[in-house]
């Protein structure tokens, strides 16, 4: 009885029972680390371009005209029925400050040329820089507190507008 048993042990290790599979080769991450690369390249560059654009000198100035516009804004809803001429100064230099160095300018004068790409705006660059130069360099309170917050207000806007657009 031994000898069938053994016959049919032998029969099946020396068939196809006794016969492992080969293993399936290792699959290849090569794709998943490709796209693992560019992902990160991607975010990198996307980082210092957002770096770059945040540190630039116009971001920087139209962060800090909106500033010195909200402290403006600010004394002006403190002490709404008189706006002192020396406020006024301060603010129309801190604003031709921040402009020009936003501008990439050494200052800004009423000689200061307007770019050729900008020459169909020469007209309200000359009243912005007229206007500019007067609360500048104003003696008196000529104006009304109302009208010196327009023309304060009006200057604000002019700077968003030249750090908008000069080439």
């Amino acid at each position: 009885m031994e000898q069938p048993l053994l016959k049919q042990s032998l029969q099946t290790s020396h068939g196809l029972l006794d016969i492992e599979p080969l293993a399936p080769p290792p699959e290849s991450n090569i794709s998943a680390v490709i796209s693992f690369l560019i992902l990160v390249i991607f975010l990198i560059t996307l980082t210092t371009i957002a770096v770059r654009r945040f540190n630039a000198y116009r971001s920087q100035a139209k962060r800090r005209l909106r500033r010195l516009q909200n402290r403006v804004e600010q004394q002006d809803a403190g002490d709404a029925s008189t706006h002192d001429i020396n406020i006024q100064k301060d603010t129309a230099y801190r604003l031709a400050r921040i402009l020009s160095h936003g501008l990439g300018l050494n200052g800004i004068t009423s000689s200061t040329p307007l770019p050729a790409e900008l020459g169909q705006h020469h007209e309200r660059w000359q009243l912005f820089i007229n206007n500019l130069s007067l609360s500048r360099f104003a003696n008196h309170a000529s104006k009304t507190s109302a009208s010196n917050r327009s023309n304060i207000s009006e200057m604000f806007d002019d700077a968003f507008f030249w750090l908008k657009n000069w080439p």
